[in-house]
């Protein structure tokens, strides 16, 4: 009886450790996923203020292409 109570003590042990191994590698994905979420958020943003910069530096070209017109 006493040897019994010993092996289920030890498969109890194992699978604990198991379950601790998998919950730290389901935690370590979980933050690089929270990782690359925030890095396309950031990009997002950044790539926004691009894009509406261009817009100006387009839209001031176009001013500059038809004031050139004019003169010639």
């Amino acid at each position: 009886m006493v040897i019994q109570n010993f092996t289920d003590v030890e498969v109890v042990q194992n699978l604990v450790e198991n379950v601790s191994s998998l919950t730290t590698f389901i935690q370590a994905i979980g933050g690089l996923i929270l990782i690359y979420i925030i890095f396309n958020i950031i990009s997002m943003i950044l790539n926004r203020k691009k894009t509406r910069e261009i817009k100006k530096i387009n839209a001031n070209l176009e001013d500059i292409k038809r004031l050139l017109k004019k003169k010639s």
